[in-house]
Protein backbone atom coordinates (compact mmCIF):
# COMPACT_ATOMS: atom_id res chain seq x y z
CA UNK A 1 0.00 0.00 0.00
CA UNK A 2 1.32 3.47 -1.13
CA UNK A 3 2.10 5.19 2.22
CA UNK A 4 1.05 8.87 2.66
CA UNK A 5 3.78 11.98 2.36
CA UNK A 6 5.00 14.11 5.50
CA UNK A 7 3.17 16.74 4.35
CA UNK A 8 -0.22 15.45 3.46
CA UNK A 9 0.11 13.86 6.92
CA UNK A 10 0.86 16.50 8.46
CA UNK A 11 -1.99 18.72 6.37
CA UNK A 12 -4.54 16.19 8.01
CA UNK A 13 -3.37 16.56 11.62
CA UNK A 14 -3.39 20.03 11.15
CA UNK A 15 -7.23 19.48 9.59
CA UNK A 16 -7.93 17.32 12.78
CA UNK A 17 -7.47 20.37 15.21
CA UNK A 18 -8.94 22.39 12.76
CA UNK A 19 -12.03 20.78 13.17
CA UNK A 20 -11.86 20.21 16.82
CA UNK A 21 -11.99 24.12 16.91
CA UNK A 22 -8.09 24.39 18.18
CA UNK A 23 -8.19 27.57 14.93
CA UNK A 24 -10.82 29.96 14.74
CA UNK A 25 -11.68 31.22 10.89
CA UNK A 26 -10.63 34.12 10.05
CA UNK A 27 -7.86 33.95 12.50
CA UNK A 28 -3.69 34.06 12.07
CA UNK A 29 -1.90 30.99 12.21
CA UNK A 30 1.39 30.66 14.25
CA UNK A 31 4.53 31.02 12.90
CA UNK A 32 6.03 28.24 10.69
CA UNK A 33 8.54 27.31 13.31
CA UNK A 34 5.59 26.94 16.08
CA UNK A 35 3.43 25.08 14.16
CA UNK A 36 6.20 22.36 12.72
CA UNK A 37 7.22 21.69 16.21
CA UNK A 38 3.30 21.33 17.57
CA UNK A 39 2.77 18.97 14.59
CA UNK A 40 6.35 17.48 15.41
CA UNK A 41 7.34 17.53 11.41
CA UNK A 42 9.99 19.73 9.85
CA UNK A 43 9.96 23.09 8.90
CA UNK A 44 10.01 22.23 5.24
CA UNK A 45 7.31 19.48 5.57
CA UNK A 46 4.74 21.97 7.20
CA UNK A 47 5.42 24.68 4.58
CA UNK A 48 4.55 21.67 1.67
CA UNK A 49 1.75 21.24 3.77
CA UNK A 50 0.45 24.89 3.80
CA UNK A 51 0.88 24.74 0.00
CA UNK A 52 -1.79 22.08 -0.05
CA UNK A 53 -3.75 24.00 2.55
CA UNK A 54 -3.89 26.87 0.48
CA UNK A 55 -4.65 25.18 -2.66
CA UNK A 56 -7.35 23.73 -1.28
CA UNK A 57 -8.99 27.16 -0.55
CA UNK A 58 -8.89 27.06 3.74
CA UNK A 59 -5.69 29.54 4.13
CA UNK A 60 -4.23 32.48 2.78
CA UNK A 61 -1.01 34.61 2.98
CA UNK A 62 -0.89 37.92 3.13
CA UNK A 63 2.57 39.62 2.64
CA UNK A 64 4.29 41.00 5.28
CA UNK A 65 1.49 39.57 7.64
CA UNK A 66 1.32 35.98 7.80
CA UNK A 67 -0.72 33.00 6.94
CA UNK A 68 -4.53 33.31 7.96
CA UNK A 69 -7.63 30.55 8.03
CA UNK A 70 -10.50 32.15 5.70
CA UNK A 71 -13.62 32.84 7.40
CA UNK A 72 -15.22 29.75 5.14
CA UNK A 73 -13.48 28.04 2.49
CA UNK A 74 -13.54 29.23 -0.81
CA UNK A 75 -15.00 26.00 -1.98
CA UNK A 76 -14.69 21.62 -0.75
CA UNK A 77 -11.66 20.56 -1.98
CA UNK A 78 -10.07 17.10 -2.33
CA UNK A 79 -7.66 14.55 -3.89
CA UNK A 80 -9.06 12.79 -6.40
CA UNK A 81 -5.88 10.22 -5.84
CA UNK A 82 -7.51 9.52 -2.01
CA UNK A 83 -10.69 7.40 -2.74
CA UNK A 84 -13.06 8.20 0.09
CA UNK A 85 -16.79 8.41 0.51
CA UNK A 86 -19.10 11.36 -0.04
CA UNK A 87 -19.92 11.82 3.40
CA UNK A 88 -15.95 11.76 4.33
CA UNK A 89 -15.01 13.94 1.42
CA UNK A 90 -17.30 16.59 2.78
CA UNK A 91 -16.58 16.29 6.57
CA UNK A 92 -12.81 16.96 5.67
CA UNK A 93 -13.36 19.79 4.88
CA UNK A 94 -14.84 21.05 7.56
CA UNK A 95 -18.56 21.41 5.76
CA UNK A 96 -21.27 20.61 8.21
CA UNK A 97 -23.89 18.31 6.01
CA UNK A 98 -27.90 18.21 7.28
CA UNK A 99 -29.88 16.02 6.71
CA UNK A 100 -29.88 14.27 3.17
CA UNK A 101 -33.32 13.36 1.20
CA UNK A 102 -33.09 9.79 0.23
CA UNK A 103 -35.37 7.78 -2.39
CA UNK A 104 -34.69 3.48 -2.70
CA UNK A 105 -36.06 1.49 -4.46
CA UNK A 106 -35.37 -1.96 -6.52
CA UNK A 107 -35.71 -1.83 -10.87
CA UNK A 108 -33.71 -2.61 -14.11
CA UNK A 109 -30.89 -0.41 -15.05
CA UNK A 110 -29.32 1.38 -17.29
CA UNK A 111 -27.26 -1.03 -19.77
CA UNK A 112 -23.75 0.02 -19.12
CA UNK A 113 -24.88 -0.90 -15.27
CA UNK A 114 -25.80 -4.07 -16.24
CA UNK A 115 -22.19 -4.13 -18.56
CA UNK A 116 -20.30 -3.18 -15.13
CA UNK A 117 -21.52 -5.75 -13.51
CA UNK A 118 -21.59 -8.71 -16.02
CA UNK A 119 -25.11 -9.24 -15.74
CA UNK A 120 -28.32 -9.62 -18.30
CA UNK A 121 -30.57 -6.07 -18.85
CA UNK A 122 -33.46 -8.03 -17.06
CA UNK A 123 -31.57 -8.33 -13.88
CA UNK A 124 -33.28 -5.91 -11.32
CA UNK A 125 -31.07 -3.51 -9.27
CA UNK A 126 -31.00 -1.72 -5.53
CA UNK A 127 -31.26 1.68 -6.33
CA UNK A 128 -30.23 4.35 -3.79
CA UNK A 129 -30.90 8.02 -4.78
CA UNK A 130 -29.74 10.56 -1.97
CA UNK A 131 -29.71 14.37 -2.44
CA UNK A 132 -26.77 16.14 0.23
CA UNK A 133 -27.83 19.24 1.77
CA UNK A 134 -25.38 21.74 3.91
CA UNK A 135 -26.44 24.92 5.05
CA UNK A 136 -25.69 26.27 1.32
CA UNK A 137 -27.75 25.10 0.21
CA UNK A 138 -28.33 21.38 -1.66
CA UNK A 139 -24.62 20.64 -2.36
CA UNK A 140 -24.75 16.93 -4.47
CA UNK A 141 -26.75 14.59 -5.74
CA UNK A 142 -26.20 10.67 -6.15
CA UNK A 143 -27.91 7.41 -8.21
CA UNK A 144 -26.37 4.40 -6.62
CA UNK A 145 -26.70 0.65 -7.82
CA UNK A 146 -25.80 -2.56 -6.00
CA UNK A 147 -26.80 -5.94 -6.19
CA UNK A 148 -29.74 -6.89 -4.46
CA UNK A 149 -28.41 -9.23 -2.16
CA UNK A 150 -26.36 -6.61 -0.38
CA UNK A 151 -29.43 -4.51 -0.21
CA UNK A 152 -31.85 -5.94 2.38
CA UNK A 153 -31.00 -3.73 5.49
CA UNK A 154 -30.60 -0.35 3.65
CA UNK A 155 -34.68 -0.62 3.34
CA UNK A 156 -35.15 -0.20 6.94
CA UNK A 157 -31.34 1.78 8.24
CA UNK A 158 -30.83 4.03 5.04
CA UNK A 159 -26.86 4.66 5.99
CA UNK A 160 -24.45 7.97 5.23
CA UNK A 161 -22.07 5.87 3.78
CA UNK A 162 -22.38 2.68 1.46
CA UNK A 163 -18.56 2.07 2.14
CA UNK A 164 -19.05 1.99 5.86
CA UNK A 165 -22.15 -0.09 5.35
CA UNK A 166 -21.06 -2.89 2.96
CA UNK A 167 -17.57 -3.02 5.66
CA UNK A 168 -19.99 -3.07 8.66
CA UNK A 169 -22.59 -5.51 7.39
CA UNK A 170 -21.48 -7.82 4.81
CA UNK A 171 -17.77 -7.64 5.72
CA UNK A 172 -16.53 -5.98 2.03
CA UNK A 173 -14.39 -3.22 1.91
CA UNK A 174 -14.46 -1.15 -1.56
CA UNK A 175 -10.54 -0.49 -2.57
CA UNK A 176 -10.49 0.63 -5.56
CA UNK A 177 -12.56 2.95 -7.91
CA UNK A 178 -12.33 3.85 -11.68
CA UNK A 179 -13.69 7.05 -11.82
CA UNK A 180 -14.97 8.87 -14.98
CA UNK A 181 -15.44 13.03 -14.95
CA UNK A 182 -17.80 14.79 -17.26
CA UNK A 183 -20.44 17.82 -17.51
CA UNK A 184 -23.94 16.27 -17.18
CA UNK A 185 -26.30 16.92 -20.00
CA UNK A 186 -28.45 20.66 -19.24
CA UNK A 187 -31.76 17.46 -19.43
CA UNK A 188 -30.12 14.94 -16.71
CA UNK A 189 -32.60 14.62 -14.24
CA UNK A 190 -30.07 14.11 -11.31
CA UNK A 191 -28.30 17.31 -12.61
CA UNK A 192 -32.09 19.10 -12.37
CA UNK A 193 -31.72 17.73 -8.52
CA UNK A 194 -29.11 19.84 -7.51
CA UNK A 195 -31.34 23.05 -8.32
CA UNK A 196 -28.16 24.58 -9.66
CA UNK A 197 -28.09 28.65 -8.41
CA UNK A 198 -28.01 30.62 -12.01
CA UNK A 199 -24.73 30.50 -13.25
CA UNK A 200 -23.50 27.53 -11.89
CA UNK A 201 -23.02 23.90 -13.49
CA UNK A 202 -22.48 20.87 -11.73
CA UNK A 203 -19.65 17.70 -12.08
CA UNK A 204 -20.68 14.53 -13.05
CA UNK A 205 -18.01 11.59 -11.74
CA UNK A 206 -19.27 8.30 -13.20
CA UNK A 207 -17.65 5.42 -10.73
CA UNK A 208 -17.31 1.91 -10.87
CA UNK A 209 -16.37 0.48 -7.33
CA UNK A 210 -14.52 -2.45 -6.41
CA UNK A 211 -13.23 -5.11 -3.68
CA UNK A 212 -10.15 -5.97 -3.30
CA UNK A 213 -10.39 -9.34 -5.48
CA UNK A 214 -11.53 -6.77 -7.64
CA UNK A 215 -15.62 -8.04 -7.86
CA UNK A 216 -17.90 -4.95 -8.83
CA UNK A 217 -19.65 -3.57 -5.79
CA UNK A 218 -21.28 -0.44 -6.56
CA UNK A 219 -22.11 1.75 -9.74
CA UNK A 220 -22.77 5.24 -8.81
CA UNK A 221 -23.54 8.71 -10.75
CA UNK A 222 -22.41 11.48 -8.50
CA UNK A 223 -23.00 15.37 -9.90
CA UNK A 224 -21.49 18.04 -7.26
CA UNK A 225 -22.00 21.78 -7.49
CA UNK A 226 -19.15 23.55 -9.83
CA UNK A 227 -18.82 26.74 -7.09
CA UNK A 228 -18.70 24.21 -4.00
CA UNK A 229 -15.87 21.67 -5.40
CA UNK A 230 -13.09 21.14 -6.67
CA UNK A 231 -10.51 18.92 -7.17
CA UNK A 232 -6.81 17.99 -7.38
CA UNK A 233 -4.66 15.37 -8.23
CA UNK A 234 -0.92 15.20 -8.36
CA UNK A 235 0.44 13.76 -11.56
CA UNK A 236 4.06 11.99 -11.77
CA UNK A 237 6.28 12.78 -14.70
CA UNK A 238 7.79 9.09 -15.60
Amino acid sequence: MQQKSSALRAKEAFLALYQAGEFAPGSKLPSEVSMAERLEVSRETWRKALSLLRSDGLLVSKHGSGTYLLERPRRIANDLSQLQSMSKMIAAAGIHEEESHVECSVGYAPSDVSSFFETPETEEFFILRRIRHADCGIISASQSYLPRKYAPELREHVTASLFAYLEQEHGIRISRALTELFIPSQDDPLRAALQLPEGCDAFGFRQYHYDSRGNPLIYSLDYLRSDLFHFTIMRVRP
